[in-house]
């Protein structure tokens, strides 16, 4: 069969710009270009599109690029949304793909949007029956950092309910963009700050004295679908896992597999393909958990619905390790995303 032409989207209107452009540079070169035919789209920051040849450095084509102002005008059979952050991981470009009618990889439209949103999929998992374990929090819309009396009633609140010291995160975004661990009055009031620069609701989170364990999924929910085993993210001690310590400095390590219990593994992989069925997740997600060190307690921390996807990166290492390597990996998910458009294709649109 004659190959496909696979959109391959990259940039985009977010503060994951950068490493958009770094997960797709090595999501192209390891593409099966047997069966897939690059197509370059790049998302600029203003939200202009441009295009180019595949032997471009992806960011020439962001700033030099060939104007779109057609999606349909590079007649793609496929689209690969290599996009993180808002504007891109949130749902809002699977609903552009979903009006065209082309089939995509990756979480739909609300799928992505819910775990996107760090406080609404911690609503919808924590009152399911049973609850999926999340971390206890706080959720605020920064109006209430308005005046210096709503200012101090969020902080007794912070304070009485979750103790200090606690994190503050934007709802919507992604790589810690926006994240501060909190360690009293001063520091949470300058942490709520800095996370409504990014958005408009704010969480404050419990800080758990905590390993940070992930996993990868690979599949549309159903019984084929694959659960990695678990890797652990190590730092040396005092620090967290912020922007910093994820792509500027060389202190995080990875290990896989993670040394846990069987049954506890066991366990948080049944939480982490209950979580992704929950919330309706298909192709892939990188799941993250937080386990409380003293207590051995599991919390689900986030769905990631497009993971890093450098190939160091902790979604294509955790499959490698079972033996899926990242071109297949690729292929994979590019089957998964045309199989799940043909299963809709097949539902009535008339009476």
């Amino acid at each position: 069969m004659p190959a496909k032409r696979l959109l391959l989207v990259f940039g985009g209107r977010s503060s994951e710009h950068e490493i958009s452009l770094r997960s797709a540079t090595e999501v192209l070169a390891a593409l099966d270009h047997a069966r897939f035919t690059p197509v370059l789209l790049g998302i600029r920051r203003d939200g202009g599109w441009r295009t180019g040849s595949s032997d471009t450095p992806l960011a020439g084509i962001i700033s030099d690029g060939e104007p779109v102002h057609d999606l349909r005008a590079l007649a793609p059979d496929l689209v690969f949304p290599v996009l993180h952050g808002p504007h891109g991981e949130d749902g809002s470009f699977q609903g552009l793909l979903e009006v065209l009618g082309l089939p995509y990889v990756g979480s739909g439209v609300l799928a992505s949007a819910l775990c996107m949103d760090k406080a609404l999929i911690k609503h919808v998992l924590h009152h399911q029956d049973p609850p999926v374990a999340v971390v206890p929090w706080i959720e605020l819309h920064a109006d209430a950092l308005e005046t210096l009396h709503e200012r101090q009633r969020i902080v007794d609140r912070a304070h009485a309910e979750l103790g200090f010291p606690c994190f503050v995160k934007p709802a919507n975004q992604g790589s810690s963009v926006g994240v501060s661990k909190a360690g009293d009055h001063d520091e949470l009031i300058h942490a709520l700050q800095l996370a409504a620069r990014y958005d408009s609701k704010i969480l404050i989170e419990k800080a758990v004295d905590a390993r940070e364990v992930e996993l990868s999924i690979l599949g549309n929910g159903d019984d084929a679908t694959i659960v990695s085993g678990l890797g652990e993210i190590g730092l040396p001690p005092g620090e967290w896992y912020d922007y910093d310590n994820k792509y500027l400095k060389d202190t995080a390590t990875l290990q896989i597999p993670a040394n846990l219990p069987p049954e506890l593994a066991a366990r948080m992989q049944a939480m982490a393909l209950r979580a992704y069925r929950i919330a309706g997740c298909k192709g892939l997600a990188r799941v993250d958990f937080l386990i409380d060190r003293p207590s051995m307690e599991p919390y689900l921390n986030e769905i990631n619905t497009m993971p890093g996807f450098t190939s160091i990166s902790m979604y294509p290492k955790l499959l490698g390790h079972m033996g899926i390597g990242y071109t297949e990996v690729l292929t994979k998910l590019c089957e998964l995303a045309l199989t799940h458009h043909a299963e809709r294709q097949r539902l009535s649109v008339t009476r």
